[in-house]
């Protein structure tokens, strides 16, 4: 076990992360020829999902005192590296082949221990290979093990979701960073949830946030470095997609995590707009964790007219701080402007949460407004001009 506390008695976080790089049996199948129907071209090799388990589970354990609304209980975590890439100081008794065998038994335990008490938090992690036919199925290491039933090393994770309604805790966490390839005109049959939910039974849970890749969609990363949306999720639980509660301390609810996902995904992809956003499945909105402090969020600044920010200078104070004290300097950065084609410039400062004036000088003129930053980003417009 990665993490755990044996010392708790009350109620926990229980996790299972699982991240798959190695399918030995694929890239066999790849550079033999086809050995089966089944085609695999769409599914190439992986250096991401284990490194981003691996910076799952330890944003987990590093946060494990003191900010969840309970405390972290235990991490089991699976992870199959390629040949010579896994990590010298992983530490042992982690499984590094992520089997179909040892996700079931794996799930299995980390199951009962969830559903010990209801007011346990579960979280189910998965990175690596996944394909889109009746519902999402997700590829274990020694996937395409029996090349006439590659399948069977799979799982079904929507019947898996919807059993865990029925026999986990009250609240669920669920994020899938997996592609969703289409195979619906040569759908597999027969793949096997992790657990198989019952037809009359009830469910137990009253909140949940599922976080996945839209229908047909690719999950992305750059080689041998945490994936696009495991890193995006990361910032949200830091702080990005914080909240203040009813009595103005920052806390990360469900709901935040859920409506900042896309704005955190579009910054780490480094476009403008996302041509699809991430499904999130929500139900509930309940609070992760505290923070301590107010986070850090972003603030935009462009002026109006564009035409005159070379000769605009740009501070910001809080209204906490005196007013002898210096104000912050902003960084001016070249940003594209895709509706009208051309290259305008702003300023961007990255500042603790909370209320500031924002003051600009344009030669022998001054404009100041007060202006609400909040995490991820707040975005304000300054008339430096009069025309």
């Amino acid at each position: 076990m990665f993490y755990e506390a044996p010392w708790l008695s009350g109620p926990g976080v229980h996790a299972l992360v699982i991240g798959v790089g190695h399918y030995p049996y694929l890239e066999q199948n790849m550079e033999s020829g086809p050995a089966s129907r089944h085609s695999f071209v769409l599914l190439p090799r992986l250096t991401s999902p284990p490194l981003s388990a691996l910076a799952f589970a330890d944003w987990l354990k590093c946060n494990a005192s003191g900010n969840w609304t309970v405390p972290l209980a235990s991490v089991d975590l699976l992870v199959s590296f390629a040949p010579g890439h896994a990590p010298s100081d992983l530490a042992g008794g982690i499984h590094r082949e992520a089997t179909i065998d040892a996700i079931r038994r794996q799930f299995s335990m980390w199951l009962s221990r969830c559903a010990e008490n209801p007011d346990n938090i579960a979280v189910l992690y998965f990175c690596g290979h996944g394909v889109q036919g009746d519902g999402q199925f997700l590829l274990a290491s020694d996937f395409n093990r029996h090349a006439e039933t590659p399948f069977s090393q799979a799982f079904d994770f929507d019947e898996t979701r919807l059993a865990l309604h029925q026999k986990g805790p009250r609240t669920q966490w669920m994020i899938i960073d997996a592609c969703r390839v289409d195979c619906a005109r040569r759908p597999p049959s027969g793949v096997q949830p992790l657990v198989d939910p019952e037809l009359f039974a009830a469910n137990i849970c009253q909140n949940e946030m599922t976080l996945r890749m839209p229908m047909s969609d690719q999950a992305g990363a750059r080689p041998d470095q945490v994936s696009f949306l495991t890193q995006a999720l990361l910032r949200a639980l830091d702080g990005q997609a914080a909240t203040t509660d009813e009595n103005g301390e920052w806390v990360v609810r469900m709901d935040g995590v859920r409506s900042s996902i896309d704005a955190l995904l579009r910054e780490e992809l480094d476009l403008l707009v996302l041509s699809r956003g991430v499904e999130s499945i929500s139900l509930g909105d309940a609070v992760l964790h505290r923070l301590s402090q107010a986070p850090v969020a972003r603030l935009v600044v462009r002026c109006l007219p564009p035409e005159a920010t070379p000769r605009t200078v740009v501070s910001c104070t809080p209204h906490d701080v005196p007013a002898q004290s210096p104000p912050a300097a902003g960084v001016r950065i070249a940003q594209p402007d895709t509706v009208k084609g051309i290259h305008g410039q702003e300023w961007r400062f990255d500042l603790r949460a909370g209320v500031y004036t924002v003051h600009a000088e344009y030669d022998q003129r001054s404009v100041s407004r007060t202006q609400c930053v909040l995490p991820p980003q707040s975005v304000m417009s300054l008339q430096v001009t009069d025309t």
